[in-house]
């Protein structure tokens, strides 16, 4: 019995997601329509929406009906209002918390060093700081539902662990479980690329005939987030996308996560700078051996036609595309959207990365293939956890029971 109330149970989660992501896409919205959109039976969705109507998320408004006269018709739309959460950034020794709506208005915002190491110091210091956050703040602070924190390092979603963050000396931290515990909200923790990933899906999925997509992040760390046939890979399977941490030849450099010659050693943006150097004897005629060596001078060095430069661009793209051909295969990638400060030479890049992806993926599918890319900005990802939350219904139903 108890199996078939936890079936229930997650049924109305799902549909109440549904409903709630419907009305969000496509309010105002007539329960007729609602009923149509969602594909669920009229009595399911008077319900749903009494229950969302009396949580205060969602409420009804007239709205005119081209070509119809006389009253204006019920529509439903959500109710953002007073709903807040926290959203914390935590990156390059920094950490920015803000207070923010469900519809992503901005309320507070305030940003503090972060120089923290182990797992002690990070989440004490965090929890000091977040405290310390909602007492400024008080004066705002409405109905704080959740606290979602987006960083980067290898991170289980689904259970709020952070088993390694390299910069700040973390090892299998459950910082999820003890910030539900000190503050009493539910926290939920995502890599950026997933963040990134969910914020372009929503923003762009209707105007994009491409169902399975690759996105990809490349900077400090190299991650990549899969759309399959228009849903998150990860969500259906729990288990999180370690693309950057597969091993690749000729590479024999220790990693942060235990293994050896990760892709991320090789393609990251700090690795490339590090090689740089490295290469000088065999590019004596390089301008970068009289410059300053950053990520501006490897752009124009590109950008100008500097061997060095071209010779690690092409070596980037060979690479990468040898860990992504096979992804491509299996399930037969329409799209890859690059999310990376090396779109300043995408002209050049891209061309390159598709060459070698056609070289090695099945015709069938490189015929298909495109390569774009992302302009999302990691402060845009901020409220992709809590809008998939309300999505997915997991988080509506905790509001809707208090």
């Amino acid at each position: 019995m108890e199996n078939q109330t936890g079936h229930i149970d997650q049924i109305k989660q799902l549909n109440t997601g549904i409903v709630y992501r419907v009305i969000d896409q496509h309010g105002p919205i007539s329960r007729i329509a609602l009923s149509k959109q969602s594909l669920l039976a009229p009595a399911s969705i008077t319900k749903i929406t009494r229950e969302l109507i009396d949580a205060h998320l969602v409420k009804e408004i007239e709205f005119p009906v081209l070509g119809l006269r006389g009253r204006p018709a019920i529509g439903l739309v959500i109710e953002s209002e007073g709903w807040q959460f926290l959203s914390i950034r935590i990156e390059n020794g920094s950490i920015s918390l803000a207070l923010k709506e469900i519809n992503t208005q901005t309320i507070v915002e305030q940003s503090y060093p972060f120089h923290v190491k182990g797992n002690d110091e990070f989440s004490n210091t965090l929890s000091s700081l977040i405290s310390h956050f909602f007492a400024t703040y008080s004066q705002h602070l409405e109905r704080v539902t959740a606290i979602s924190i987006i960083l980067d390092g290898l991170i289980e979603p689904f259970s709020g662990v952070i088993y390694k963050l390299p910069d700040y000396d973390i090892d299998h931290l459950s910082l999820g479980h003890h910030l539900t515990e000190q503050t009493g909200l539910p926290t939920y923790i995502q890599p950026y690329v997933n963040t990134l990933a969910l914020t372009d899906y929503f923003s762009f999925h209707a105007k994009r005939t491409a169902k399975n997509i690759i996105y990809l992040q490349i900077d400090a760390v190299v991650s990549a987030a899969i759309i399959n046939n228009g849903i998150a890979l990860d969500s259906h399977t729990r288990r999180t996308i370690y693309f950057g941490h597969g091993q690749i030849q000729n590479s024999h450099e220790s990693c942060y996560c235990g293994g050896i010659g990760c892709l991320e050693r090789s393609i990251s943006i700090p690795a490339i700078l590090k090689r740089i150097p490295k290469l000088f004897h065999l590019y004596p005629e390089t301008s970068l051996l009289n410059e300053e060596i950053n990520f501006d001078n490897f752009c124009l060095g590109i950008e100008t036609e500097d061997p060095l430069c071209l010779h690690i661009l092409d070596n980037i793209a060979q690479i990468l595309a040898g860990q992504l051909y096979q992804l491509i295969n299996i399930f037969g990638i329409e799209l890859i959207l690059i999310n990376s400060p090396l779109n300043r030479v995408s002209s050049l890049f891209y061309p390159l990365l598709y060459q070698y992806c056609r070289s090695q993926c099945i015709h069938i599918y490189y015929q298909e293939l495109h390569i774009e890319k992302s302009e999302i900005t990691k402060k845009e990802s901020e409220t992709a956890l809590i809008q998939q939350a309300l999505y997915d219904g997991s988080l509506l139903i905790q509001l809707l029971q208090g």
